[in-house]
């Protein structure tokens, strides 16, 4: 049962989804359209090539922590109003209404951009943590627990499915002008461009992913026949000695690379565009403590007051649960292409991404996504933000944040609501706060 538990809270809750880029305040605030805003080592993570455009000598950042859940069924509204309630079989059929077809699902993330993360001229250099989790579960299992079973009846349940990552990762960029006048002579009054390009290790903590979860019953008038088989792979727990590899940063349970090039032009004083490809040649190869758990309970005579009476007299032959050692194995980090731009008009800025992922992933998604925000600042220090974004494999997500930006220190937050722009009526939240120097 420990074992169990360990194998599902890291799933479940490693310390989860699917963000494109690491999180910051300020993306957060815009919607996510940041790729031609990002700045310092902020850039790193969004387009190196804006390295190039140095603001500021030297950005150090003090601290940064973002947070995410999200599920695909229940807004915190209802939520609230069925906890510890007793509920009528209307208000049951409406909770299972609720619930997608294809199971219910629930999302969770944490980035924690460490103190270390700097950028001095063109250079940067950052430390993240990075969390994604992601689970399904079929809605059979919230059918039969509201509405019960007939007898003779037979269940399969399937569409259940849940996986973990847990890394931190160094990232080193570069970036400067391109020298357009001299490559190409005849357009001297060509717009700036900037190029840069970062390089990330990435350094596996944890891993964890569901290969097979079925489970099928069926009842007669005193007895239910029970088949439930659950495989997890796993990298980074030591079973036999109960042991997490990876207690500090070092030494992890597995390691890989990541490559972002990147494009930016200030066309104008108020216009801008970028251009980045995210994570070419991108994987993390798992080597450590790489394991498969495999759970059967089978039972063809299973009675409920035998189970609660005799558990232990029984478990032993109806439960099977073993663990076996594995090769190495990798997981992929399919690339991306993201672009964007900005549009400044007095006291606003405009902004505008759109990402085309090539492959679904605890960290991309295959579906094309857009996001769009504004910026008005009403006073030099006070930005006020606001964002709109959809697609990918989030839900649509409203958001809004603020801050304070001095000429050497800025503190931001940022919150975004998915679904809904309305607290009760969300069914998600992400919120991100976080400072930095700036010389």
């Amino acid at each position: 049962m420990k074992k169990i538990i360990i194998l599902l809270s890291l799933l479940l809750f490693t310390c989860a989804v699917y963000a494109v880029d690491i999180a910051n305040p300020v993306s957060i605030a815009l919607g996510d359209a940041y790729i031609a805003k990002a700045r310092g080592c902020h850039a790193l993570n969004w387009n190196p090539a804006n390295l190039g455009i140095v603001k500021n000598s030297m950005t150090f950042n003090l601290f940064q922590v973002t947070a995410d859940v999200s599920n695909n069924a229940l807004d915190l509204g209802y939520y609230n109003d069925i906890v510890g309630k007793y509920l009528t079989q209307e208000e049951e059929q409406e909770f299972l209404d609720r619930i997608p077809d294809d199971g219910f699902s629930l999302k969770a993330s944490a980035d924690l951009h460490l103190p270390l993360s700097l950028s001095i001229g063109k250079f940067g250099f950052a430390i993240n943590a990075l969390v994604r989790s992601s689970v399904n579960l079929g809605k059979d299992y919230f059918d039969i627990v509201l509405n019960g079973n007939e007898i003779g009846e037979t269940f399969n349940f399937e569409n259940n499915e849940g996986s973990a990552i847990s890394f931190s990762e160094f990232k080193l960029g570069y970036g400067d002008k391109i020298p357009v006048d001299k490559i190409f002579g005849s357009f001297a009054d060509f717009p700036s461009i900037y190029g840069g390009i970062s390089i990330g290790y990435i350094n596996g903590l944890a891993y964890g992913e569901i290969m097979d979860f079925t489970t099928e019953f069926s009842t007669n008038d005193s007895v239910m026949d029970v088949h439930n088989n659950l495989l997890i792979r796993t990298a980074g727990y030591d079973t036999e000695n109960d042991e997490i590899i990876a207690k500090s940063v070092f030494p992890g349970a597995g390691s890989g690379f990541r490559v972002s090039l990147g494009l930016t032009s200030p066309i104008t004083d108020k216009i801008t565009a970028s251009l980045a490809i995210n994570n070419l040649f991108a994987s993390i190869n798992w080597t450590e403590a790489c394991e498969e758990h495999q759970i059967t309970v089978n039972d063809d005579d299973f009675a409920l007051y035998d189970w609660i009476e005799n558990w232990e007299e029984i478990k032993d032959s109806i439960v099977v649960d073993t663990t076996y050692t594995v090769g190495d194995f990798s997981t992929s980090i399919p690339a991306e292409i993201h672009m964007g731009g900005s549009y400044s008009l007095n006291q606003f800025t405009f902004y505008g991404d759109y990402v085309q992922g090539f492959g679904k992933s605890l960290l991309t998604s295959a579906k094309p996504k857009f996001s769009f925000g504004a910026e008005y600042l009403p006073l030099k220090w006070l930005p006020l933000r606001a964002g709109f974004g959809f697609g990918g494999d989030e839900k649509p997500h409203f958001s809004f944040g603020s801050g304070f930006e001095f000429t050497s220190f800025e503190f931001s937050w940022g919150v975004s609501y998915y679904t809904s722009p309305i607290y009760t009526t969300a069914t998600g939240l992400k919120v991100s706060f976080g400072a930095l120097l700036a010389f």
